[in-house]
């Protein structure tokens, strides 16, 4: 029984390895942290044209256009120590006036806060020309309260508070880890089909430029689609015919190194998505260094560039979260009188959790190998010897040599049926038990297995060894008791 025990174990060891994939490399929200920012920037920042329906963090230096409004819908969620109001714009830096369009005049709106990092070169203003209370503006410092360039807010925030960094988020270590996360989504397996119009499969890797694409989602799980650069550029409209949800979400990984990790984005027509399905959208770019929006329509969903300097000069919009290592929105003009008239950023966060990894089709072809040839042998050699013994010598000495005595002898072939329980209860049950895929649950989100595996396992084990010793049992006391019968009658 030691030997059936370790062996039934081995083969169940053997199966779980064979069968379970690696775990998921990212489950979550990808760009969890991000307190309530719709514009995340690790370093500097032109913001050239033409607003934000959301917030702004930006981690180094501003610049901005002629006319820029940050916080037109809403103001955020980020309120720092202290405060009443949320920080609608963040500066991590220092403005930069003589780098910002002369005329230029950046409004905080909805009574939103600004903090500037480092004040240097900046005035903070919360009286008017006249010396009248009024609502706060930063200036280039030594600037009256209507020069230009500006911030200008609604609110009144004290000087104080403009300045004051304590409990700001640190975009540094937030882009360590949106880096980290990137990177993870971007070996998650792909398991998106691609069809043409008359519903033949595309190869990813060969699409022909202008292609028109349909995209069938699997409901109820993260759905993954990876493209080279070159392939989502010869995509001239995606048309959802599942379309994005909380359940369904949707992350397509752009590979840039054919292009040395810069890329000329053209973006596609999104046909059955819209600002409903943009925050269940997410375009990774885990390589990439430089994106430019050159043209295109209105890109739905998140781009989660945190490696990338993002130029957009595309005056359709962004209808998701920008998290981006530098932005420009709109470059400004050689005289900084103008600038590029680049799309407006509508605030759709991103808002699904999603758990993909590199194994998104867990194959368990290879689980019946190991079990198949192990536990056959093991409780077949060891029980059938003692067996037939009885059953060749009962029938014969029964009537001749016992008169009465024996007939409950006779009564007793009940052991005859027990040879083939031990037989039939370990070599078909017990094994073919072992062998059931279905054992170990159903595939789960992240390429794993869900459902009552272990349970099941421990149950099947259990019962298996249970039946072999209750089987070796009966036929061992079996054969020991007419072994007992049958040396009187040899004397």
């Amino acid at each position: 029984m030691r030997r059936t025990t370790l062996v039934i174990t081995s083969a169940c060891t053997l199966c779980l390895a064979a069968v379970v994939p690696a775990s998921a490399e990212f489950s979550g929200n990808p760009i969890a942290g991000n307190n309530g920012f719709g514009v995340l920037v690790q370093e500097g920042a032109t913001l050239g044209s033409t607003e934000t329906e959301g917030s702004v963090a930006v981690g180094g230096d501003l610049t901005f256009g002629p006319g820029y409004n940050v916080a037109l819908h809403t103001t955020g969620s980020f309120i720092a120590p202290g405060d009443t109001q949320p920080t609608a714009l963040l500066v991590g830096g220092r403005v930069d006036y003589a780098g910002s369009a002369p005329q230029g005049v950046l409004r905080v709106l909805n009574n939103g806060y600004l903090k500037i990092g480092d004040p240097t070169g900046s005035s903070i203003l919360d009286r008017d020309s006249n010396g009248a209370s009024a609502a706060t503006r930063a200036v280039a410092e030594g600037a009256a309260y209507d020069s230009t360039p500006r911030i200008e807010l609604t609110a009144h925030q004290s000087a104080a508070s403009v300045t004051d960094t304590t409990g700001l988020p640190d975009l540094d270590a937030l882009f360590a880890t949106y880096r980290d996360r990137s990177d993870a989504l971007g070996t998650c397996g792909t398991d998106v089909v691609l069809r043409d119009d008359a519903g033949n499969a595309l190869d990813p890797d060969s699409i022909p430029p202008g292609t028109r694409v349909h995209v069938d989602l699997t409901e109820g799980r993260t759905n993954v689609l990876n493209l080279t650069g070159e392939a989502l550029n010869n995509i001239s409209e995606m048309v959802f015919d599942t379309r994005p949800s909380a359940t369904t979400p949707l992350i397509v990984n752009t590979d840039t190194t054919g292009t040395n990790s810069e890329y000329t984005w053209h973006v596609p027509n999104t046909a059955g998505a819209s600002g409903e399905q943009a925050p269940y959208m997410l375009w990774n770019f885990p390589d990439a260094t430089a994106i430019t929006m050159a043209d295109g329509d209105s890109l739905e969903g998140t781009v989660f560039a945190p490696r990338a300097h993002l130029t957009d000069l595309d005056p359709a919009n962004i209808e998701g979260t920008v998290i981006v290592k530098e932005l420009t929105a709109g470059p400004l003009t050689g005289d900084r009188t103008g600038s590029v008239t680049a799309g407006e950023i509508h605030e759709f966060p991103f808002a699904a959790d999603v758990s993909c990894g590199p194994d998104t089709e867990p194959s368990p072809t290879p689980t019946p190998t190991p079990t198949e040839s192990e536990p056959t042998p093991t409780p077949t050699e060891s029980e059938p010897t003692p067996t037939p013994t009885p059953t060749e010598s009962e029938p014969t000495p029964t009537p001749t040599e016992s008169e009465p005595t024996p007939t409950p002898t006779e009564s007793e072939p009940t052991p005859t049926p027990t040879p083939p329980d031990p037989t039939t209860t370990s070599t078909t049950t017990a094994p073919s038990h072992l062998l059931t895929p279905q054992d170990f649950g159903s595939p789960g989100l992240g390429g794993g297995y869900s459902g009552t595996s272990g349970g099941r396992l421990a149950d099947t084990g259990t019962s298996a060894a249970l039946y072999a010793a209750g089987g070796a049992l009966t036929a061992v006391a079996t054969g020991a008791l007419l072994l007992g019968r049958r040396r009187p009658r040899r004397h």
